[in-house]
């Protein structure tokens, strides 16, 4: 059997209420050259249930599960994952997350046609009852509009060092190669997805499809209605640390004196560089009900 084109990785953990929607997203995708690898993350409803009927009925489904039938979390459902993977490139999609048909047939294009390693699309988010957009309203936007200024591709790790600058797992792409290359263990399980665009950024070109091919779900579960302040600052403080442990050496080699500085100031000060930023685009008030998640 050829490999795919593309792995399409699905990880599951108690959404069985969202999972069809994204499975069907997947395998109606125009272009058919893919395998769906989804991780059953050990869920306590009926995901699992709904895993194996599609896994059942459609060839392209491959159900993996861990060896204990426990819940590991994402870093390690990643992991188990790309262990398996056989496509050169590969795709995310969070279980809650929706898909247009033609996301695959774009990424794809874009990404050759511009010799990149991770390729990543505009995003159309919606609010379940009782979400609140605000997260949404400013970012959103304000980091799409950064990706088509630097269109067709750019490779720089900087940017990322203040934020994640591809919203969720869902709207990209990277060559399996690359993936395989970099650290899933993140001092922030949450934030893993900022932790792997932030290591890729310093390895290989990003492409940007400026389609919104990726419905990204917010709703109360969501971990963006569960963070407080202090939790934020907590976590940002760790990320940094990591981000020094990852990218010192190279930006000092580079002679990236600017961005290593940075890396090496107090949290407190990176987070409100962060919050200017946020501020001169998305407004002050919009951006505190961001970050406090209120």
């Amino acid at each position: 059997m050829s490999a795919p084109a593309v792995t399409v990785i699905v990880p599951s953990y108690n959404y069985a209420r969202y999972l069809p929607g994204a499975l069907r997203g997947v395998l109606g995708q125009s272009m058919a050259d893919f395998e769906l690898l989804l991780v059953e993350d050990g869920s306590t409803d009926q995901s699992p249930a709904v895993a194996r009927s599609f896994a059942a009925r459609d060839s392209r489904v491959r159900l993996l599960t861990h060896a204990d039938g426990r819940n590991h979390g994402l870093p390690a459902a990643l992991a188990l994952a790309l262990a398996e993977a056989r496509g050169r490139w590969t795709a995310f999609l969070e279980a809650d997350d929706l898909w247009h048909p033609l996301c695959l047939e774009r990424r794809l294009e874009t990404a050759e046609k511009n010799n990149a390693g991770v390729v990543c699309n505009d995003i159309a988010p919606f609010a379940m009852p009782g979400a609140d957009m605000a997260w949404f309203e400013g970012y959103v936007p304000r980091v799409m509009r950064w990706h088509a200024r630097l269109a067709p591709a750019h490779c720089d790790v900087r940017p990322f060092l203040l934020e994640n600058k591809i919203p969720t797992f869902s709207c990209a792409m990277a060559r399996t190669g690359l993936l395989r290359r970099i650290s899933l263990q993140t001092p922030v399980p949450r934030w893993l997805d900022w932790w792997v665009w932030a290591q890729l950024a310093a390895l290989a070109p990003f492409a940007f499809v400026p389609e919104k091919l990726t419905r990204w779900r917010l709703h109360p579960k969501s971990w963006h209605h569960k963070v407080e302040i202090f939790s934020y600052l907590k976590e940002f403080r760790r990320m940094g640390r990591g981000f020094r442990r990852l990218f010192a050496s190279d930006l000092t080699r580079r002679g990236q004196w600017g961005a290593l500085a940075f890396l090496l100031l107090p949290a407190t000060i990176r987070l409100a560089a962060r919050l200017a930023l946020t501020a001169r685009e998305d407004g002050l008030v919009r951006a505190l009900r961001r970050i406090s998640g209120r």
